[in-house]
C-alpha cells in the first residue's frame, strides 16, 4: 500500500515496477478508475519503455506490453462490471485505489483469486480519499505480515518546488491540503464551516467585482427544495464580502417577480449568474424568453465537479478570515446552513454562494460568451 501526496511520483514508481516484473517474465494487470486514468498509465508505460524498445512490444490498439521473456503488461480501467477477469497474474497494480468504485468488491471477486495460483503480488497506490476501502486495506499491515504501507507526503518529493507546495498550503483549505499534499486520512465532508470564519459588518468598501448567482428549485412548483440568490462581492486586497442572499419557495410567477426585483434592484454593476443543470437548464431558457426580464443579463453556469470540491477555494478564502457578512435578517439562515455543510438537508444557500464567488474568480468566462452567442443568435437582447 503506497499513501502519497500528489505529484509525488507514485504513478511512475509504479509504473517502474511493472515493467521489471514483466521483464523477469510475469503477468501484470495495470488497473485505473477510468479510461482516461488508465491512458495516463499507458503514456507513462510509452515514455519509460523507449530505452526498452528491444526488449518489448508495445500493443497500442490492445493497451498491451509484451516482453522478450514472455511477460506481459494489460492497461484496463475499473469501470466495466465483470471486466478484470481472466488468466492468472503475478502482480496487479491499482492506480489511484482511493477513487476506484467498489474497490472491496473487485479486489475480493476479480483480482485476488487472479493472484492465487502464482502466489502473485498486488501494489495499490493512491492519494487519500477519506476512510474508504482504500483505507481498511493502508490499516491490513497491523494484523496481517503479508501486507505493507507507505504513506509520504508530496513534499518528498525533492524535484518539487517547495516554494509552490508552501503556496498550495496558504491557499487551500487546511483539509484539502493534508489529504492532496500530506497524504493524510481526513474527513473532507460535515463541518467544513466555522461561524468564526466569518465577521460580520455594517457596510463593505468600494468593490472591484460584484455577482450574484441563482440557484433555482428543480421544480415551479412548491416544493422541499428552495431557490436562492447571493450576492458576493470581492475588493482590491482580496476580501470577500457576501452582501445579501434571497432565498424562498415559490412558484414561477412569483419567482420571477423575485429575481426581477432583485437583479433590477442590484443595477448593471452586478452580474447575475444561472446555474444551467438538469431541468435547471430550461429555466434559464425560460428566463431568457420571459418578457418581463427583457435587458437583464443571466449567464449561465454549467457545474462538472461535486459540491464539496467547487467550495474548496471559497472555504480556504474563509479559513483565512477573509470573507465578511453584511448584517442582515438572512445571516442567521445563512450561517446554519453553511456550518452544516454538506450535510445539511438543504445547500442552496451554500451553492448560491459558492457558485457566485467561483464566478468572481473567472471560472465561467468561457461559458458566458457561450451564451452571450446563443442569446445573440435567438433575439439580441443579451448585454454585458
Amino acid at each position: 500500500m503506497v499513501c502519497c501526496g500528489r505529484r509525488f511520483g507514485k504513478t511512475r514508481l509504479a509504473v517502474l515496477l511493472a515493467l521489471d516484473e514483466a521483464l523477469r517474465g510475469g503477468s501484470v494487470m495495470w488497473i485505473a478508475p477510468s479510461f482516461d486514468k488508465a491512458m495516463i498509465g499507458w503514456r507513462l508505460f510509452e515514455e519509460l519503455s523507449v530505452p526498452l524498445s528491444g526488449l518489448l512490444t508495445l500493443r497500442r490498439g490492445e493497451r498491451r506490453i509484451a516482453t522478450a521473456s514472455g511477460g506481459w503488461i494489460s492497461i484496463n480501467s475499473a469501470d466495466s462490471e465483470g471486466g478484470l477477469r481472466g488468466e492468472g497474474l503475478s502482480l496487479v497494480v491499482v492506480d489511484e485505489a482511493a477513487y476506484i468504485k467498489d474497490l472491496k468488491k473487485i479486489w475480493e471477486t476479480e483480482l485476488r483469486p487472479a493472484l492465487t495460483d502464482r502466489m502473485g503480488k498486488a501494489i495499490f497506490i493512491s492519494t487519500p480519499a477519506g476512510f474508504n476501502y482504500f483505507y481498511e486495506l493502508f490499516r491490513m499491515e497491523d494484523n496481517d505480515p503479508n501486507w505493507q504501507s507507505w504513506q509520504l507526503p508530496s513534499s518528498a518529493n525533492p524535484f518539487l518546488d517547495k516554494l509552490e507546495l508552501e503556496s498550495a498550503r496558504q491557499h487551500l483549505p487546511a483539509l484539502v491540503y493534508r489529504q492532496e499534499y500530506e497524504a493524510e486520512f481526513v474527513q473532507l465532508e460535515g463541518a467544513l464551516f466555522r461561524r468564526e470564519f466569518f465577521e460580520l459588518v455594517e457596510d463593505s468598501p468600494a468593490l472591484v467585482k460584484v455577482a450574484r448567482y441563482w440557484d433555482l428549485a428543480a421544480s415551479t412548483k412548491t416544493l422541499a427544495d428552495y431557490s436562492a440568490g447571493v450576492k458576493v462581492g470581492i475588493d482590491k486586497d482580496g476580501f470577500v464580502y457576501v452582501m445579501d442572499c434571497v432565498r424562498g419557495r415559490w412558484e414561477w410567477p412569483a419567482l420571477i417577480r423575485i429575481i426581477g426585483s432583485t437583479a433590477r434592484a442590484d443595477e448593471s454593476v452586478c452580474t447575475q449568474y444561472v446555474e444551467a443543470v438538469g431541468t435547471q437548464r430550461g429555466m434559464l431558457d425560460l428566463l431568457h424568453a420571459e418578457p418581463t426580464l427583457a435587458g437583464i443579463a443571466f449567464r449561465g453556469v454549467t457545474l462538472h465537479k461535486d459540491k464539496v470540491t467547487r467550495a474548496n477555494a471559497f472555504l480556504a478564502r474563509a479559513e483565512q478570515g477573509r470573507v465578511r457578512l453584511l448584517r442582515g435578517a438572512w445571516n442567521n439562515s445563512w450561517l446554519d446552513e453553511i456550518c452544516a455543510f454538506p450535510a445539511a438537508e438543504h445547500d442552496d444557500q451554500v451553492d448560491a454562494t459558492v457558485g457566485a464567488f467561483n464566478a468572481l474568480q473567472g471560472n465561467y468566462a468561457g461559458l458566458a460568451d457561450f451564451y452571450r452567442r446563443e442569446l445573440e443568435k435567438k433575439n439580441g437582447r443579451y448585454q454585458n
